[in-house]
């Protein structure tokens, strides 16, 4: 895969859920039901992935530990089952969602569209149980340290 085969991708998949995406250097970012996803692709680092990255929503000083034992239960619970990984993010207090898609040559619009669609619904869970507000800050992953 290359920018512009990335670049096609995003677009197609935007539609196909119908929402805008924004372009920020080369990556996109789109909300889909209040929950901000930013898709990534970088040639120098792995030409066969397109990663993402799901917002789950901030949390406060003194719920920190507590969320972080709860992503790190999640992804006990989900080892397998989800083609990434629940984190947390120190530099913006954010847990995320970090994912991948492999096979870059095979991925079109329509499956990576249905690939987020499935994932945002899969870490609706996170959010739920850690109490999360994701929608409330807006862009984040965009300025975080992450991306």
């Amino acid at each position: 895969m290359n920018q512009i085969q990335f670049t096609g991708i995003c677009e197609t998949a935007a539609r196909a859920l119908r929402v805008d995406p924004s372009k920020h250097e080369g990556r996109y970012s789109f909300w889909l039901d209040e929950i901000e996803i930013l898709m990534d692709f970088d040639a120098a680092e792995d030409t066969d992935a397109l990663y993402f990255y799901i917002d789950l929503g901030e949390t406060g000083p003194h719920d920190r530990a507590e969320v972080c034992q709860q992503l790190l239960q999640l992804n006990l619970n989900t080892h397998g089952h989800l083609r990434g990984a629940y984190a947390f993010d120190g530099g913006s207090s954010r847990a995320i969602f970090c994912g991948e898609l492999r096979d870059a040559e095979a991925l079109d619009g329509e499956f990576v569209a249905e690939m987020l669609r499935f994932h945002a619904d899969q870490t609706r869970t996170a959010r739920d149980v850690a109490g999360l507000r994701a929608a409330e800050s807006g862009g984040i992953l965009l300025t975080s340290v992450l991306a």
